[in-house]
């Protein structure tokens, strides 16, 4: 069984659509997770961690690695270094991690083994976030603000087990670096407020797309527009 390296940063496009195939490359690979703190937070409210545990659950290169408990030197990154993984995903890669990759910075867990990857002739696929064209997103957890009744009394907020539900101008709030995406206050606002999953249409930045162009460019990687040719391209360089 071969060893996959998988490195989740804060991107949510293209996240939902990643743990479905890598599920499913779970069956036949071992997989181990390399999450950024960025990524712990979009993985907890985009209520993936359930998803996350049954594709690693834990044994033998098959874990999940946290970036908070891998500070300041990430030194299982050196697994890379070593050869021990047969290949390394990066997918979504943010605008951000593309950014520090292209400048060369490892001061993150996924840059720091992607680093370590390119050091080790490990091959290393990304799928970026952010490439050309308008794309539709989805949102995390939201109050909206049209519909809230400004409740005297507000049910979510005396529910949330996380108190990450606060008031800001008299109207509720998600405080999304508190919120763990259990979804109980989409299921109890009485007025129906709150949604999650909501499409929004995003455009990439120019410098984002320069970017991307700049690392489709360097031969250490194989760069690809979408999460679904992840298989194929995976079986192409093992």
């Amino acid at each position: 069984m071969r060893k996959i390296g998988w490195c989740i940063t804060g991107a949510g496009y293209f996240l939902h659509e990643t743990f479905d195939v890598m599920e499913k490359l779970a069956r036949t690979h071992s997989v181990s997770c390399f999450i950024t703190s960025a990524g712990e937070r979009v993985v907890r409210i985009y209520e993936l961690r359930q998803k996350l545990n049954k594709i690693c659950p834990g044994n033998y290169y098959r874990e999940v690695i946290l970036e908070s408990e891998q500070e300041p030197s990430f030194p299982i990154a050196g697994r890379f270094l070593r050869g021990t993984y047969d290949a390394l995903i990066v997918s979504p890669a943010s605008a951000n991690t593309v950014a520090k990759i292209i400048a060369g910075i490892a001061d993150t867990l996924v840059t720091n083994a992607i680093a370590q990857a390119e050091k080790g002739g490990v091959p290393i696929i990304i799928v970026p976030s952010d490439q050309i064209g308008v794309k539709k997103t989805r949102l995390p957890y939201v109050i909206n603000r049209e519909i809230c009744l400004k409740c005297e009394a507000c049910t979510i907020i005396a529910l949330c087990l996380y108190e990450a539900i606060v008031l800001s101008d008299g109207l509720p709030k998600i405080d999304l670096t508190k919120c763990e995406g259990c979804g109980v206050c989409l299921k109890k606002c009485p007025h129906g407020a709150v949604t999650f999953g909501q499409r929004v249409t995003v455009a990439p930045r120019k410098i984002d797309i320069e970017n991307v162009k700049k690392m489709r460019k360097n031969k250490n990687y194989v760069v690809l527009n979408s999460p679904k040719k992840i298989p194929k391209t995976l079986s192409k360089v093992l």
